[in-house]
This record gives structure tokens, sequence and C-alpha cells, in this order.
């Protein structure tokens, strides 16, 4: 194989290799934050709690985790509606499950479970309080439990070293958003001082291999007066990382769904805290305390459980936690106009399809300038050749020489990589938007069950690579790949037959290349590229019947 043939090839896989830094670049899962909104070890302010890594590994100790076993035991309770069902432990006064009644499994037709004590971590309502700042302990004091139209109110049935910690969780109607009311009386005869850490969750738990890259921490906060969404990213054990600036919420979420906390009073710092493994759990550290003998003090927080939809974190302020990357404005634009189009046509995959085709209709002055472009540069091609055998030996005269050429025939030799370029936002915003929309969890289409995941279909019997499934739909895309390199083709006047058998090579290894790439994609991903290349060939043959002199 000639030395060109190893060239195409190396780039092609270079290409391909570094796109994933590209998204990184355009669209960070765990964006480095900006100097202005620095993520720091936790900070030796007083309002911050004056913690230490090492002191809050004592605060959430392995003890924890036995006494959460033990209260798990203990008797459960549920509130719930429509959209969201939280299961509250009586004793502890936790949310131990979360749960979503309209995005069930389409088989078992029980809600997705988004939250289960099985999580490692702490669990969301846990409260651990501290008299210096330094060391916390958690407030497992057990509760009695009542019960109202929408509302469990847990009354502590002992206090812990004289303070009384009584929470009240309010599910709001037709809504994923609940009330949480957490009210601190100090049941001694002598003040009190202390701060508390009110626990947000967990890492959540992947529900597909395709999810653990998109699970995160979120901080959203005030810093010098500027709205700056923070991705604190800290899984070594005992590690511990806050917030900057005026903390609004804080939240632990994942590619579909999210848990935030969102202080209507007083004042906190997000904080999250590695457990190794590549886990972590969040919290909230208010400010010291300070309670007079028979005092009390109360913290109200809204609190979200539920999907990362635009349409329902709005009305919360909450929609910030849905972030395309430095391309948002692009990616909630192409979001819209999904939601837009499935109205019309009632399915999602079918939205895709006709979004991709909307698009690609809009691009195609782009796209016809582009491809005329190159294909005067063709016509050309045997000139340019050559020049260059002429000149070879000269630079500066064949340089010179060439630019006259392309002045000559009013020949742009960049004319062809401006308009794609100018195409990349959009396709890469669309790209990014349709692998986070939670529009397409559990949406079909065809044989396909799940836009979100990677389609499957049954072999009769096991294939090598494959096993006893496979995905359809990136081998149809390979397909169609193939066909598109076959179709537009171009043979160029005077063309070197090696140059030719290599543009035949790539033109069957670029598809297979993609086609590994996108194997394990969600099949609104592959459906989205495979409807581009379709319609990019239909373009393509098209133009390829302009005539140019």
């Amino acid at each position: 194989m000639e030395k060109r043939v190893l060239l195409a090839l190396a780039i092609s896989f270079l290409v391909l290799g570094f796109y994933p830094v590209i998204l990184q670049k355009f669209y960070p899962q765990s964006a480095k934050t900006s100097p202005t909104a620095s993520l720091e070890p936790l900070p030796s302010s007083p309002a911050s709690g004056n913690l230490k890594g090492s002191d809050l590994r004592g605060a959430v100790s392995p003890a924890f985790l036995g006494d959460t076993e033990r209260l798990l035991q203990e008797e459960d309770l549920a509130i719930g509606n429509e959209r969201v069902k939280a299961v509250f432990n009586k004793k502890g006064g936790l949310v131990r499950e979360i749960s979503f009644p309209r995005f069930a499994d389409p088989k078992t037709q029980e809600g997705l479970k988004f939250l289960s004590a099985d999580s490692s971590g702490s669990l969301p309502g846990l409260v651990s309080l501290s008299p210096d700042g330094m060391q916390f302990k958690e407030a497992l004091t057990g509760y009695q439990a009542e019960e109202r139209p929408g509302e469990i109110l847990f009354v502590p049935s002992s206090d812990a070293d004289g303070v009384r910690i009584v929470k009240s969780w309010r599910l709001e109607k037709d809504s994923y958003a609940s009330r949480l009311e957490i009210r601190l009386e100090n049941a001694s005869n002598a003040p009190k001082e202390l701060y508390y850490q009110l626990f947000v969750g967990p890492s959540i738990a992947p529900r597909h291999s395709i999810d653990s890259q998109y699970i995160e921490a979120n901080f959203y906060s005030d810093v010098d007066g500027k709205k700056v969404l923070q991705h604190p990213k800290e899984s070594k054990r005992g590690k511990v990382v806050t917030s900057q600036g005026k903390l609004e919420w804080a939240a632990t979420k994942d590619r579909h769904f999210s848990i935030i906390f969102k202080p209507l009073s007083g004042t906190f710092k997000g904080a999250v805290q590695g457990l190794g493994n590549h886990e972590f759990q969040v919290f909230l550290l208010s400010e010291k305390i300070a309670l007079p003998a028979g005092g009390a003090i109360q913290h109200d927080f809204l609190v979200y459980h539920g999907p990362n939809d635009i349409q329902e974190l709005l009305p919360q302020g909450l929609d910030p936690i849905v972030n395309f990357g430095k391309l948002d404005l692009f990616g909630k634009l192409l979001v819209g106009g999904l939601e837009l189009l499935h109205k019309v046509f009632r399915n999602y995959g079918i939205a895709i399809i006709a979004l991709t085709t909307l698009i690609n209709v809009l691009l195609f002055p782009l796209t016809r300038v582009s491809y005329l472009s190159m294909k005067r540069m063709q016509l050309v091609q045997p000139k340019v050749n050559q020049l260059r055998q002429q000149h070879g030996k000269n630079p500066e005269k064949m340089n010179r020489e060439l630019m006259e050429l392309y002045k000559k025939h009013k020949v742009n030799p960049f004319g062809g990589c401006l308009p794609m370029l100018l195409q990349m936002p959009v396709f890469v915003a669309l790209y990014v938007a349709l692998s986070k929309s939670v529009a397409l969890l559990n949406e079909g289409l065809l044989w396909i069950r799940d836009l979100s995941l990677p389609d499957s279909v049954q072999l009769p019997m096991a294939l090598p690579l494959l096993g006893k499934e496979a995905h359809l739909l990136p081998l149809i895309m390979v397909g169609a790949m193939v066909i598109q390199q076959k179709f537009t083709q171009v043979k160029m006047e005077g063309q070197d037959p090696s140059v030719e058998m290599q543009q035949k090579m790539m033109a069957v290894l670029m598809p297979i290349v993609f086609g590994f790439v996108f194997y394990s994609m969600p099949s609104g991903l592959v459906l989205y590229w495979l409807t581009n290349t379709l319609l990019m060939t239909v373009y393509q043959l098209r133009l390829k019947s302009v005539t140019l002199t």
C-alpha cells in the first residue's frame, strides 16, 4: 500500500479520534470553570463552615451508611402525583426513592426509578450538625411522620445535642417540585451556635453505559454580578469542593434527570464530596446560625426532582441546568424546533427526520456554493497539475502562477471548505442536543423502542463481534454512506490511477470507521446522521448534473 494511502487513513482516524476532543471543547461535560468562578477546596471563612476535607470524612462516615441501612428497614410512606412519586423513610426523614410515572417502561408500565436507597452516598434530606463548622455529626434522631394531603411532616422523637430538627415535605400539585422546610429548635436552656449540612443527594447510578459521561454535580451562583453554572468534578474519596459566589442552587444530575435544591431563605454554600470510584455526594452548607435558648430558625427550599426539560424548569428559574455548551443558544433553538415538529407529527423519530430535512433545506444554498466551488476546482485541476510539474522546483513561482490561474477562472481554493465550516455549528449543536434530550426517552419508531438508546434486533444465531443482538440502524447508516461515496465520487481528467484507487479505498473505509463510532450511540443520533447522509446524497447527485464552463 502506498504512503499516500496510509497518510489518508491516518488523517481520517485522527479526525475521528479528535472529534470527541472538539466536542469537549464546545460542549464540556465537566467544564473547566472560569477564573472568576473557580472551584477550590473548602475555604476557611466562617460563613462557609471552616471545613477541611479530612474533617468532612468524619462527617459522612461509614457508620452513617450502617445507620441508613437500619433506618431503611423501617416502614416507608410515599407522596406523589401524576408526574413524580417520592418514597420517604419514616424514621430518618429521608427521601429513599424517586420515580417518574410519566416515563414508564413500555413493557412493565413501571415508572422510571431515578433514585433508590441502593445509591452510594447520603440521600436527599439528611441533616448533619456541627458546633464549630469543623466536625459534622448526622442528626439521626428518629422521626414520627404525620401525613397530610400532599405533605409529610417529620417530627423528631428526640433531639440531637439539644437541637430538634423538624422537616416538612410538601409536593406541589401537577409539578416535579416540592417544598422542604427545615426548622431548627433549641431545646436546651443555653444559647447555641451551629452550622448544618443539608444533603442534596448522591451521584446518580447510570441506567445505561451511555449515561456515565453525563453524571455530574452543578452549582449555579452569582459571581461578581455574573450568573455562572459551575461543574465541580470531584470523585477522589474525602476530597471536597465548594461553590464560589452567592449560591442560587445546587444539583446532582444525569443525562435526563436532576435533583436540585434551591434555598429560598438563608445563606448557603454548595459542596461536592468525592466518595471514590467516580462517585460523589452533593450538599448545602449553612452559614453560622445563632439559636437563643428556646429559640428557633426556619429555612425553606424549593426541591426539583424531575426531567431536564426546559419547559418544566423555566417556571422555577432552574433552566440553566440544561446547557449545551458554547453553542447553547443553537442547541436550545433546535430542541424547541424538535418539540414543535413533535406536536405536528406526534412521533419524535419522524420529528428528527423532519427537523434534519428542514435544516438541510435552509442550508442548501451553502451546500450548493461548497459543491460548485469544488467542481470548479476539478475543472482546473489538470492545469494545476501541469503547473506543479513545470515549476515544482520553484515554489514561489508555482504559487504565483496558481494564484493567477485561480483568479482567471474565478476559483477560490477554499471555497469548498468555508461554507461547510459555517454549517458545522448547526450540525454539532443538533448532535449534542439530541444526545441529551429527555424527549427521546422511551420514544420509538418502527423497530426502535427507545430513541435515547442504541436500537437492537434479535438475531437467529450468534455472530462474531455482534453476538445474538445487533444494532441495525448504524449498519443501515454505513450502507447509506457507502452508496453516497459511490454515487458522488468524481473522476478528474488526468487523475493519477493511484489517487483514484486511494479514493475508492477511502470510500469504503470511512463509512466503516463511522459505523464503529456510531454503533453504540443513541438511535436518535444515528437516525439524524442517516437522514443527513441520504439528503446529502440526493443534493450531490442533483448538483452533479450541473454543467460548468
